[in-house]
């Protein structure tokens, strides 16, 4: 199974340019060879090149995502921006700094190690793997089960519906408001922050729910990547949610290595600031001061909290949607100009009256509500709701995917003007 998964990644892979190929093989190859050769006196001096090499890659594109200008500023170097590397570049780092580290053997497969890095479902969205949460499945003789395939199967269907019905019908709202901002701006602008919040959740968590499903049909259990995140009573606790995968891999491989919180407040202050920057970096040059503001929130960390839990978490999705003003608008200024018309015109009669104006009809808005009041219950109740799933019958789990798809095709949002293939985190 392991070579037809690999045939068929690259082949999917490379569907999307051949150029992109070259560079994931250029990071598989020298991380390859580099931890082959952490037995010579030299490792430090390989494992530090290799770092930087395919780092430095990676943060050149997110600081010129669009090309340079050379020289003289008449000559412009186009970039091409290879899919997924992102996720892959994080990947190859956290598997040299572990084999450096003597925490397993690099690995003597060739195949096997390519799998690790091109396996096509968490590609492009992640979850963000660690070669020891993947290497035992890979070695593993998996075969198709009839369990898998429903448990899969489900998985794979709720996320359809968490991005065609909800993300969907959002994004429409989101396009109205951020292409107007001299007439959208004040409530409109914090309607568009605290809409952005569900469709960012929505389309993401959705997406990984896609990926753990198709994997767990192959019989591989990817690490989740949310857990309730609009629970959180702060962002510090909404870090421990969101994205887990990438927070984890900032935690292990910047912020401890820095020092962690094992050094003075001074020095934790500067290592938390660090690693969200590079947390902002990592999404891209514009979001930067995006990172840097989640780093002083989670510098606040309780200390904000009231006695109040539903008043905790109204205060934390509040933040984290003004935050995400910076992936809404394109360019610092205007999100931080967005930020602050909230409090200059809050304009909620204008609202109210022009509510059916920004894209959606009566219905399209009761569907939404609905579907994301049911998105919040799961959520809360999750754990206990996939118990009793994964218990039932194969004759309910059957009624369980075909209700799900019965709801994407009705509720989900298609046509011009909608890229359905498209995922939000993917352009990360």
């Amino acid at each position: 199974m392991n070579v037809l998964l690999l045939i068929l990644s690259l082949i999917i892979y490379a569907s999307f340019g051949l150029k992109s190929l070259i560079f994931i093989l250029f990071s598989m190859l020298t991380t390859y060879i580099a931890a082959r050769n952490f037995k010579s006196k030299y490792k430090k001096i390989i494992l530090i090149s290799t770092i930087f090499v395919n780092a430095i890659i990676l943060i050149f594109i997110k600081l010129f995502p669009d090309g340079v200008n050379l020289f003289d500023g008449t000559k412009h170097l186009n970039i091409l921006v290879p899919l997924g590397i992102s996720y892959y570049t994080l990947q190859v780092i956290s598997y040299l700094v572990d084999v450096y580290k003597g925490k397993y053997e690099p690995e003597k497969s060739l195949l096997k190690y390519t799998l690790y890095i091109t396996y096509i479902p968490h590609l492009f969205i992640g979850p963000i793997s660690r070669y020891d949460e993947m290497k035992n499945q890979i070695d593993a003789k998996r075969k198709l089960t009839l369990t898998n395939l429903y448990n899969g199967s489900i998985r794979i269907v709720w996320g359809l519906l968490k991005k065609l019905v909800i993300a969907g019908r959002i994004s429409i709202v989101i396009a109205v408001i951020s292409g107007n901002i001299e007439i959208y701006n004040g409530l409109y602008a914090l309607i568009a922050m605290l809409l952005y919040s569900i469709q960012l959740y929505s389309d993401f968590s959705g997406g990984i729910d896609i990926v753990l499903g198709i994997s767990k049909i192959l019989g591989i259990n990817l690490v989740e990547n949310f857990d309730s995140p609009f629970s959180s009573q702060s962002i510090k606790e909404f870090w421990r949610r969101w994205h887990i995968s990438l927070g984890a891999w900032l935690k292990e491989y910047i912020y401890i290595p820095l020092g962690g919180n094992r050094c003075s407040k001074i020095k934790k202050a500067v290592n938390l600031l660090i690693t969200f920057t590079v947390s902002g970096l990592w999404h891209g040059a514009h979001y930067i001061l995006w990172g840097i503001m989640h780093g002083i929130f989670v510098m606040i960390g309780d200390k904000g909290k009231t006695k109040y839990k539903w008043l905790n978490r109204c205060i934390t999705f509040l933040i984290v949607s003004l935050l995400w003003s910076f992936f809404i608008w394109n360019d610092t200024l205007t999100s931080v100009n967005m930020i602050f018309s909230i409090f200059k015109d809050f304009n909620i009669t204008a609202v109210f009256q022009n509510l059916l104006e920004l894209g959606l009809a009566l219905a399209d808005w009761i569907i939404l509500l609905v579907f994301t009041m049911t998105l919040f219950i799961f959520d809360g109740n999750k754990t206990k709701i996939i118990e009793k799933i994964k218990k039932s019958s194969p004759e309910l789990k059957t009624i369980i995917v075909c209700m799900l798809i019965l709801f994407v095709f009705v509720f989900g949002i298609y046509g011009i003007g909608f890229n359905v293939s498209e995922f939000i985190y993917s352009k990360f």
